[in-house]
């Protein structure tokens, strides 16, 4: 089954495909100061994109910084234009805004680790990545005591991080769909 939030914005494969490689190169160049990428062996099986809000920084400066890097992979991502028209470009910033992780607030100044993305190649789903991805992270947490946060807009998704211990605490309907974004918290020592 194919992702819908995909799906809905881009319905022809090889139209997707390129947009999604121009998006996720410029996506992940905005995040990788504040994010680790790690994968579960040498042949990538499973990837995880995982931001730290200790490495963002609460200045004013950092603040600024993380804008700019922002508005700079918006930019960068224009030529998808391209293959989805200005007018989808538009709604798809759009829809990323909506997603944002503002519902992070709640944690207060408390120190985490958001799990930015989390990826399994089709061929090794179902066959324990997910748990070889998830356990060094949340025990990490744990130690640190830290809270791990994730959103996904699957809503498959919520019953499978539940197993971790994740509690689902929003839900955030995606404008002019029926899409909703499900935000989780794993907050094992408090």
């Amino acid at each position: 089954m194919e992702d819908p939030l995909y799906t809905f914005m881009l319905p022809d494969p090889s139209t997707r495909q390129e947009v999604l490689r121009i998006f996720f190169r410029h996506y992940l160049e905005m995040l990788s100061p504040y994010s680790d990428i790690y994968a579960s062996s040498a042949q990538w099986e499973a990837v995880a994109l995982v931001f730290r809000s200790e490495q963002f920084g609460s200045s004013i400066l950092s603040q600024l910084n993380y804008r700019r890097r922002i508005a700079t992979a918006i930019i960068k991502s224009l030529p998808a234009c391209r293959y989805i028209g200005c007018k989808g470009f538009i709604r798809g910033v759009s829809i990323l805004h909506s997603m944002s992780s503002a519902w992070l607030h709640m944690l207060g100044d408390r120190p985490y680790a958001h799990l930015d993305m989390l990826v399994v190649q089709q061929a090794y789903r179902g066959s324990g990545q997910v748990s070889k991805m998830m356990e060094p992270l949340l025990a990490e947490c744990d130690a640190k005591d830290w809270a791990c946060t994730l959103e996904t807009q699957n809503p498959n998704n919520v019953p499978l991080y539940g197993r971790y211990g994740f509690t689902l605490v929003e839900t955030i309907r995606l404008p002019d769909s029926d899409l909703e974004q499900y935000c989780m918290v794993y907050n094992r020592n408090n």
